[in-house]
């Protein structure tokens, strides 16, 4: 669900987002981390949801992909999806996948499509306005998982995940909103690219800080010096910084999803 879905689930009235923007922060993080499973918001009790989310995952991967596809190697699909969790907005190769868990290449993105065809997981492709260059299977793909909450409870998790957790919640709202989003790569990195339907593209770092790194800012200026002409907006999403400046808007995470949020 939404983020102004998750708040209506849990009783919190959106009136003014200045006035009540302590409340939502807090809602906020809680969303980032528990997901938007509604059983999940409902309860309040987190080893229930823990165990709970932990059911999820292994209905999805055992119904839905063992028996179904008839896997035998369910220990490397499940050893695939946990790796896949916890690395989520990196960047992996088929390759780099292969080496890590000791599975072939194609058996890797065999059983990541099958993830994908359980709601699981998505890939995220290199943009290009080449469809060729975009699927080439060298270029190297970003994972994100359909649901933060389900995520945290199959993975392995790490204090510094926040950053990831925000990235997710960006591109699960991205394809909420069913665009056609892309990551993209030059001499720095861009997060989510739209293309839009009058084929121009917007640009969206992710930056869960207020002490901006330049090359988030960098990078965005970089991709609009790659695309000139085709470029409709540019957008930094941060902690609390609020402005606009040098062609790139800059908006909190949460107030970018209530906005966006339907």
């Amino acid at each position: 669900m939404s983020f102004r879905e998750y708040l209506g689930f849990a009783g919190f009235e959106l009136k003014d987002t200045d006035v009540q923007r302590s409340e939502i922060v807090h809602h906020f993080l809680n969303y980032l981390n528990n997901g938007g499973f509604p059983e999940v918001v409902l309860e309040t009790d987190v080893d229930i949801n823990h165990m709970r989310l932990n059911e999820y995952f292994d209905s999805i991967l055992l119904r839905d992909i063992v028996v179904s596809k008839k896997i035998r190697e369910s220990s490397k699909l499940i050893e695939l999806a946990n790796y896949s969790l916890t690395n989520i907005s990196a960047l992996l190769s088929y390759m780099k996948i292969s080496k890590a868990i000791g599975l072939s290449v194609s058996s890797v993105k065999e059983y990541l499509l099958f993830l994908e065809q359980a709601y699981l997981i998505y890939q995220l492709n290199f943009f290009s306005y080449s469809i060729k260059t975009s699927l080439a299977i060298q270029k190297p793909r970003k994972i994100y998982c359909i649901d933060n909450g389900l995520r945290n409870a199959a993975s392995f998790k790490f204090s510094s995940d926040e950053g990831k957790l925000v990235k997710n919640s960006t591109f699960i709202e991205l394809k909420r909103r069913n665009l056609d989003v892309y990551y993209w790569k030059g001499r720095k990195e861009v997060d989510f690219i739209i293309k839009n339907r009058d084929n121009t593209l917007t640009g969206i770092n992710v930056t869960y800080t207020d002490v901006i790194d330049k090359r988030e800012i960098k990078a965005l200026l970089e991709f609009k010096e790659n695309f000139q002409g085709r470029i409709s907006e540019l957008i930094l999403l941060t902690r609390n910084v609020e402005k606009f400046e040098d062609g790139i808007t800059y908006v909190p995470i949460w107030k970018w999803l209530l906005v966006s949020g339907g």
